[in-house]
């Protein structure tokens, strides 16, 4: 650490949704001295940068990761759901190796709303993952989390039909229970990272404006605050269509969270998402954070996103076959 600011970091599972846009915008700043940790015998290609050092090895040799992490100012996590297990025992040898800072997978929904993440099964790992870096902290002083929010992923959902919308097929579920909820696009995800990353640990002049603000905490990115009827109106734009080109069902959102759980109880991954997304589309269930994500963007110098031009852009790409 250096002028009250990170310089050394780490990133683990930079070949990612997520981890690729944080290691490209990162890079942008030419402010970090950033190392990829990737599994031994992978063959994600990252860019060439005079500041970025990859390292390759098995995470379960606890010699080569506490070589990895030792030195580092901060761990980035962007790893997959069903790496979860690897991230506990990483986070952990970061915290030997005297790694002072910890962000998560996180990536989804508001960590503080507690009624949200008991009522999704796949928040309920990243719950533990902030609970064991506070436990870790009782033994490495000095050990802080922090939460990125962003809630979906506004083109990587629609692409995948995620907000109730198979955009190729023209069918659409209308959840007539819906409410507005923030989303964010991957670009903007990795911008927010970068300028999160960017802020001085403390700022006595303007402490909202430090990374010691969100010690223990969440940071709120967002792109937009959106509505499937916002979300339709712009997928009728960018397709060239009427409501009377589409085939409609409604449903509603309680529907869906019901479905959706009887079906995970049966092993259906896709459920799991599904229950997700109910979650974030459904009223006064969490979805929307615009209030703290104002905020946020403020203290990031991050711009509000154009709707129908994100949309233009996925439909785009997905027509293409080009999807993240």
């Amino acid at each position: 650490m250096s002028d009250n600011k990170l310089k050394k970091i780490v990133i683990v599972g930079a070949g990612g949704n997520v981890g690729s846009s944080a290691l490209k915008h990162l890079l942008d700043t030419n402010n970090f001295e950033t190392t990829v940790l990737s599994r031994e015998g992978s063959t994600t290609a990252f860019p060439s940068h005079a500041a970025l050092t990859v390292k390759r090895g098995s995470y379960t040799d606890a010699a080569f990761i506490s070589s990895v992490f030792s030195g580092q100012d901060a761990v980035l996590f962007a790893m997959n759901f069903m790496a979860m297990a690897d991230q506990t025992k990483l986070i952990e040898a970061a915290a030997e190796a005297g790694v002072k800072w910890i962000f998560p997978t996180e990536y989804a929904g508001d960590g503080k709303n507690e009624s949200m993440m008991s009522a999704v099964p796949m928040f309920q790992p990243k719950v533990a993952a902030r609970k064991q870096v506070e436990s870790l902290s009782e033994k490495y002083e000095g050990l802080k989390w922090v939460g990125i929010a962003t809630n979906p992923w506004l083109e990587f959902s629609l692409q995948r039909g995620l907000f109730g919308f198979d955009i190729k097929g023209r069918k659409a579920t209308i959840y007539t229970d819906s409410a507005p909820f923030n989303s964010t696009t991957l670009t903007q995800a990795g911008l927010g990272i970068a300028r999160l990353f960017s802020l001085p640990i403390n700022n006595s002049s303007n402490p909202r404006a430090s990374l010691s603000h969100y010690a223990n905490n969440f940071v709120y990115v967002s792109s937009c605050l959106i509505s499937q009827t916002l979300l339709f109106a712009s997928l009728q734009k960018a397709t060239s269509t009427t409501k009377d080109d589409w085939q409609i069902e409604e449903s509603t959102i309680e529907e869906s969270i019901g479905t959706n759980r009887e079906k995970m109880a049966k092993g259906d991954m896709r459920a799991g998402a599904m229950l997700t997304y109910a979650y974030y589309l459904g009223e006064g269930k969490g979805g929307n954070y615009e209030e703290k994500a104002k905020e946020d963007r403020e203290v990031l110098g991050l711009e509000e996103g154009k709707l129908e031009e994100i949309v233009r852009s996925a439909v785009e790409e997905l027509e293409n076959g080009k999807v993240f």
